[in-house]
């Protein structure tokens, strides 16, 4: 099995068996191939603690799944239209030979912006924070001190136009930290943990 695929897997069931981590199966991980060309993310439609070799996962090329990002055309679409053309952007990137219509994690683009290995969960913990009124203060406060503080993401709606928001927020990061963040706290939404092994994300 290919080593990010094992990756993959191992994440995924990890945090996937933790009740206070997710919620129902919510949540999605990636995990980038060591040449950097390809990218193994969770499916829809299955839980986290269920994925196998077998199933629960798609393989996509990273570079069309970042010129989603790229294609202003997409801004000009309504909200149906442009997700519905950015799922089928995003399993026309998919080179796995999978069967049966799984499609790739909607925020697939929003993964191959970040380190090679991402983690995204809604837990409880996180969830008292990113909706209370004072959330991004608190946890300010709570990595003060950190030499690559968490980076807060004020709200947009799920899907592109909060994809395009982050890939802004993580090259001013970048040009700020000289390192991509580690860790993202999107506002009534979730948590990413990103890092450059499995081990470390978890």
């Amino acid at each position: 099995m290919d080593k990010a695929l094992a990756d993959l897997i191992r994440m995924s069931n990890i945090t996937g068996k933790d009740p206070a981590l997710v919620l129902g199966g919510g949540g999605n991980t990636s995990v980038k191939t060591g040449d950097g060309r390809c990218m193994y993310i969770k499916a829809s439609g299955t839980a986290l603690k269920d994925m196998s070799e077998q199933r629960g996962w798609r393989r996509l090329r990273i570079e069309p799944v970042l010129a989603i990002l790229q294609d202003r055309s997409l801004t000009k679409l309504d909200p149906v239209a442009r997700e519905t053309a950015v799922v089928n952007r995003l399993l026309d990137a998919c080179e796995d030979g999978c069967e049966g219509g799984a499609r790739p994690s909607v925020e697939s683009h929003l993964h191959a912006l970040l380190s090679s290995h991402v983690i995204h969960l809604h837990p409880l913990a996180v969830s008292a924070y990113v909706n209370a009124r004072n959330g991004q203060t608190e946890l300010a406060k709570l990595f003060a001190g950190e030499k690559l503080p968490p980076l807060w993401v004020s709200y947009a709606d799920p899907g592109y136009m909060l994809a395009r928001k982050i890939a802004a927020l993580v090259r001013d990061y970048q040009q700020q930290h000289r390192h991509k963040p580690q860790i993202l706290f999107l506002e009534k939404h979730g948590v990413f943990v990103t890092a450059n092994s499995a081990s470390a994300a978890l």
